[in-house]
């Protein structure tokens, strides 16, 4: 049993979602690792605890207040590279790895549906299944979403057609389990890394002349330790498209 936390970035019409997966049983040690890195945010640069990190606020520095004011913008792009490092230590310690999905017809619904189907598709190659924790802001619409795709939910074929000869089949989620749950991010310090894993994503595929600047269009390749690369081995980095 997995918990997978998801959160999205977007620059129309390009929309990115990642997905950070949890094993269950080792979701005491991940939380405890997770507050530590926090912790080491709030001594070693002030940042405080109950401070809802934003990965494009944090980068830019607006919206800021006075929590982290204080941090040079080259300061702040060094803790977001250090934020993705922390990402692969986690899956060298505990198996936690990151769905990721890229979708640039301007249509986010669609990217959702495939990082879930992507998700149940991997849950059931090992046997196991998730539970899906989203970020506020569109429990209608993703509810809605995934409780229709465990009645219909049509997949084309990749080679023209499958056994049948259609050319889509009807392929229930079955390894996603409940509605999904949706927490605010100020309160969940794994929605607020995940939230870095997609602006990481977004600006890898979209950088703008100041991320260049710091080097924040190149985060994303840190990672390379723990991207779930088997859902699309047609990208280096295994970004659904």
């Amino acid at each position: 049993m997995h918990f997978i936390y998801i959160d999205d970035s977007s620059d129309r019409p390009t929309h990115v979602f990642s997905a950070l997966c949890v094993p269950c049983d080792r979701w005491n040690d991940v939380f405890d690792a997770m507050k530590k890195w926090r912790r080491h945010l709030r001594d070693t640069h002030k940042i405080p605890l109950d401070h809802e990190l934003h990965a494009q606020e944090f980068i830019s520095g607006r919206g800021s207040s006075s929590s982290f004011q204080h941090l040079s913008r080259h300061r702040r792009a060094q803790i977001f590279h250090t934020t993705m490092k922390v990402t692969n230590w986690l899956n060298r310690k505990w198996n936690v790895s990151l769905f990721n999905v890229c979708n640039d017809d301007d249509n986010q619904f669609k990217a959702f549906e495939y990082l879930i189907n992507r998700i149940n598709r991997t849950m059931l190659s090992r046997q196991t299944q998730a539970h899906l924790i989203c970020d506020q802001g569109k429990e209608q619409q993703y509810t809605k979403l995934v409780r229709k795709m465990r009645v219909h939910n049509f997949i084309p074929s990749r080679y023209g057609g499958w056994e049948s000869g259609k050319l889509s089949k009807n392929i229930p989620i079955e390894r996603v389990i409940e509605d999904p749950q949706f927490k605010n991010s100020a309160n969940s310090y794994f929605i607020q890394h995940v939230d870095f894993t997609a602006f990481a994503l977004l600006r890898r595929e979209k950088p703008t002349p100041r991320i260049k600047r710091h080097g924040i269009h190149r985060s994303f390749d840190i990672l390379d330790e723990c991207l779930e690369t088997v859902c699309n081995p047609k990208d280096p980095k295994g970004v659904i498209r």
